[in-house]
């Protein structure tokens, strides 16, 4: 007898009940709603579409956000670098501690500073995954600041502040004398304008690090800092003006106290501290009546953590009103509101948390589970579709971002081969899952091509003698023979640039691209479209930095270049005198800056300063002299049009052993590009690194980057650890910052 035939499929549910269906979810357990996403396609359609995040917020509007987890710096490897504590753990991709250390979470995104060499930060958005860098002017560099976001739109309830307007506080601390006499400064950065506003400093005895503790925002002007001596600093958005208090009073007589800042019951400034078995809440209230403007507010008993000594608050969630606080064994987290205690996970010896506060709802790019006690995932289910095993797409986004980041590593120890086949990988999981013409794809689009290029030019022409495209030898990949490394670089970054084209924000990743795409043209004879790509360049880099930032010296002298290599003088002569132009105006803006932050015995970026000074110094009246022979050679037959052109290259060999070491040194870094969501923000990419050997290297071996000058002179990789030391002069301030 013939079997029964299988039974119909169960009717798909109208979208409208799936959603009425999430909608129950409890706002505090994220990991249920990402499984309900897991479900199906559908359902999946459902959970991120925007319209139910807005549903969803909605009807938790009269709630506090839920604490999701934890970013903190951590040395051990197998803690992840975020940390959920809510009841079904679920995995945000945050970025790599190693590369990064996060310093303030608000508003719905996280902050993150720089280890490398070239310092600078890191916006992420938790749920969104978006990212976005800020660089840091040379002058901000000491060896442990902090800093502060918040969401600058007018009237926002910040329950949802995703991808809208956000400032930043950025503090840092300059030793000026050798009796430790300090200037601590602070300076606003607006994501509207994209530039860093006037500088606030206040001298002090003595200089304050800030490593151990994050910030608080008492209202909507006031953020104050905690310093790792116990020193309470204030910014006040509004004026900038910048204040210190002192700690509260040691009324118990404790032995090595510590702190925790964070906000008292009246929305006011506190602080916490930890006593044997008692979390000590102090809240400030200056006025003229009183010389002890920090009074005691309440003692929460914490019998509930268990036997066991206590030790210090480590973090405050802003936005629930929670605080975390380490036995030797255990972390635990306490509702001030409550006094509920919750064990979240083992004590691994956390030095600092940075809560994340966020109602969550999945977002296209969803995030793996974790297993008990956060530790690392297990192996994943199966599902079966069709009488075939799939893994989820989960599994394989996170293998992506596994490539990328080991791409990222892989360029800064210069081995392109290895890092363009990480790049690869990635590239085919994310084109596969999101499509090949999503932004979600362009860094990896243009991180494939950057390592390429840099993989060509370093089989073909190792020495970077080649100056005009002669002789070239395209080199193969691996497994693909149809394209030399060269033309499918071509390939990769045009396709970055069709997708970054399709936003109309001008933004340092076209300029980054346009730069590239330029090389490449130079490199293939192709002078003309490379003209073409820098000066679309150079427009959108007018609007995102300064008049006399280095970049716009650096393009001026490149168009001009390479009109002149073209054999276009005349069109060479106006972006000439406009690199004459800008580069004096930062000369002088750098020596103002200099004299203003640095003192005869100051420590921290005299010399990279003092290098680009004399940098320029040296190199404009060699460019005075080459803008008198373009204007000769305008009225001289083309005979001296040649003439000019050997000039190119004789002044660009004096040059080429100082740029030669800049040109191995691959300027896009793992710090810079990676990603959870691999939003596209890639570095500025140095045209000397990027052009040696190339027809359009006699071009650009004349451009010697400041970032990269020391860089070049030590010959090796970023370093993971901040340096004191080493500082980044491509983006000093102006004389009216200091």
């Amino acid at each position: 007898m013939a079997a029964p035939p299988p039974p119909p499929p169960p009717a798909a549910l109208p979208g409208d009940v799936v959603e009425e269906i999430l909608l129950l979810l409890p706002s505090d357990d994220p990991g249920s709603l990402l499984r309900a996403s897991l479900v199906c396609k559908a359902w999946r359609s459902v959970a991120t579409h925007p319209h139910f995040r807005r549903r969803f917020i909605g009807l938790h509007r009269h709630r506090a956000p839920p604490v999701l987890g934890f970013l903190h710096d951590c040395k051990k490897e197998r803690i992840p670098d975020f940390v959920p504590t809510t009841n079904s753990p679920f995995s945000l991709s945050a970025p790599d501690r190693r590369l990064w250390r996060p310093l303030d979470c608000r508003h719905g995104r996280a902050l993150f500073l720089s280890k490398g060499d070239t310092q600078e930060l890191l916006l992420w958005e938790p749920i969104t995954g978006a990212q976005q860098s800020i660089p840091l002017p040379s002058v901000f560099r000491s060896q442990w600041p902090t800093a502060a976001v918040f969401c600058a739109a007018d009237g926002c309830d910040h329950l949802d502040c995703a991808g809208g307007p956000f400032g930043v506080v950025f503090v840092f601390v300059l030793v000026i004398s050798c009796d430790s006499d300090a200037v601590t400064s602070a300076c606003l950065y607006s994501s509207e304008t994209g530039t860093w506003g006037k500088l606030s400093t206040r001298q002090d005895e003595f200089a304050m690090e800030f490593e151990y503790h994050s910030s608080v925002l008492v209202g909507r002007s006031l953020l104050y800092f905690l310093s790792d001596g116990d020193m309470t600093l204030e910014y006040n958005l509004d004026t900038g003006e910048l204040a210190v208090f002192d700690p509260p009073p040691d009324d118990y007589g404790s032995d090595g106290r510590r702190f925790s800042i964070l906000l008292a019951e009246d929305g006011g400034l506190g602080i916490a501290e930890v006593i044997d078995q008692e979390l000590i809440l102090w809240k400030w209230e200056a006025n003229d009546d009183t010389d002890a403007p920090w009074v005691l507010d309440r003692i929460v008993y914490l019998n509930s953590c268990g036997p066991g000594k206590l030790y210090p608050a480590l973090g405050f969630a802003e936005g629930a009103n929670a605080i975390f606080v380490i036995t030797g064994a255990s972390l635990f987290m306490i509702e001030l509101q409550s006094e509920q205690v919750k064990r979240v996970c083992r004590n691994h010896g956390f030095c600092n948390l940075i809560p994340v506060v966020n109602f969550y709802t999945p977002h296209s790019r969803l995030q793996m589970p974790v297993g008990e006690d956060h530790g690392p995932a297990p192996r994943l289910n199966l599902l079966r579709r069709g009488g075939q095993q799939v893994v989820w797409e989960e599994k394989s986004l996170e293998w992506a971002q596994v490539m990328f980041h080991k791409g990222c590593k892989a360029i800064n120890e210069k081995d392109f081969a290895v890092a363009a086949n990480c790049f690869r990988h990635a590239l085919e999981i994310r084109v596969r899952h999101y499509g090949g013409l999503a932004p979600e794809c362009a860094s990896t689009f243009y991180s494939y091509g950057h390592a390429l290029f840099f993989k060509d030019r370093e089989a073909t022409n190792p020495s970077g003698a080649n100056w005009h495209g002669k002789d070239h030898k395209d080199g193969k990949m691996t497994g693909d023979e149809d394209d030399s490394d060269l033309d499918l670089a071509w390939k990769m970054l045009n396709t970055a640039r069709v997708i970054v084209a399709k936003s109309p924000d001008k933004t340092m990743e076209k300029v980054n691209i346009l730069n590239l795409l330029a090389e490449i043209s130079m490199r293939r004879g192709d002078r003309d479209s490379a003209i073409g790509y820098y000066i679309e360049a150079l427009a959108i880099l007018e609007h995102l930095v300064r008049p006399d930032n280095f970049r716009i010296f650096e393009q001026n002298v490149r168009i001009s270049l390479a009109f002149e290599l073209a054999s276009k003088v005349g069109n060479a002569i106006p972006y000439c005198a406009k690199a004459i132009s800008v580069g004096k105006s930062r000369m002088h803006n750098l020596i103002n800056a200099k004299e203003a932050l640095l003192s005869a015995e100051g420590r921290s970026g005299k010399l990279t300063l003092e290098d680009e000074i004399s940098y320029l110094a040296r190199m404009l009246p060699r460019l005075q002299k080459k803008l008198e022979e373009l204007e000769q050679a305008v009225s001289t037959p083309s005979d001296g049009i040649d003439h000019n052109k050997k000039r190119v290259v004789s002044v660009t060999s004096h040059e080429q052993n100082v740029s030669r070491g800049v040109a191995g040194a691959a300027s896009l870094t793992c710090s810079q590009t990676s990603g959870s969501n691999n939003s596209f923000h890639s570095p500025t990419m140095s045209t000397a690194a990027a052009a040696t050997g190339s027809t359009g290297g006699s071009v650009t071996e004349l451009v010697i980057v400041g970032r990269d000058m020391k860089r070049a002179n030590d010959d090796k990789p970023i370093s993971d650890e901040p340096s004191p030391k080493r500082l980044a002069a491509d983006d000093s301030p102006s004389v009216n910052e200091t």
